[in-house]
């Protein structure tokens, strides 16, 4: 502390200043450390919540991607029936398949048609499958379509056409008897990406 006069005519004025240490460097340096800690404390919960963000990004995306291939899978796959259904009334009906893009295994018409039932190399119903030797293949864009056709069931029907009309089978009287036939369609749709579906249904035709 110092002190000084002022030169008034009231007389000598007397002011006290307290005088401030200045911080070491070494105070300095602690400080420096202490704030760049602090910074590097922040800038990696930035950078994890950054990488936790992309993640999570990242992630909707693929979710958000497999669910519509497994829908176009799937729709692929619901529209191998009506195909099936057209090619086993060209087969009954003796008229060749009418579609350039669809293949047609060889022995389908015996399937179709319950030919040569006990000679699977005539007749390969009891081995096929969508994977395995598919009765029906087409393809288009990125999407491949695999069906297997069973014939299942064939039973005799008695009634009049009212009965078969209303899916009445095996009542009433009169008219003559008809055949009732089962076919059960096992259609595979295929993404490139890899998305798979398959859908089962069956198939009733009255003779």
């Amino acid at each position: 502390m110092f002190t000084f006069a002022l030169p008034l005519s009231s007389g000598p004025l007397t002011c006290s200043v307290p005088l401030t240490k200045c911080p070491s460097s070494e105070t300095l340096l602690e400080e420096r450390g202490a704030i760049m800690v602090v910074a590097l404390v922040v800038m990696s919960a930035l950078i994890m919540m950054g990488s936790l963000a992309m993640m999570i990004t990242v992630t909707e995306t693929n979710i958000s991607r497999n669910l519509r291939m497994a829908k176009e899978a799937f729709y692929v796959a619901d529209g191998g029936y009506p195909l099936a259904v057209a090619i086993i009334e060209e087969v009954m009906n003796q008229v060749p398949c009418s579609s350039s893009r669809v293949t047609v295994d060889e022995h389908l018409p015996n399937e179709v048609m319950d030919y040569y039932r006990d000679n699977v190399l005539l007749n390969d119903y009891k081995g096929d499958s969508p994977e395995n030797s598919p009765d029906i293949t087409t393809s288009f864009l990125t999407h491949t379509l695999s069906i297997d056709i069973d014939r299942t069931h064939t039973s005799v029907l008695y009634g009049g056409a009212a009965a078969f009309g209303a899916g009445g089978e095996n009542i009433g009287v009169g008219g003559g008897a008809c055949k009732k036939i089962l076919f059960e369609i096992t259609s595979e749709g295929c993404m490139k990406g890899g998305a798979l579906s398959r859908v089962i249904t069956v198939y009733r035709k009255i003779l």
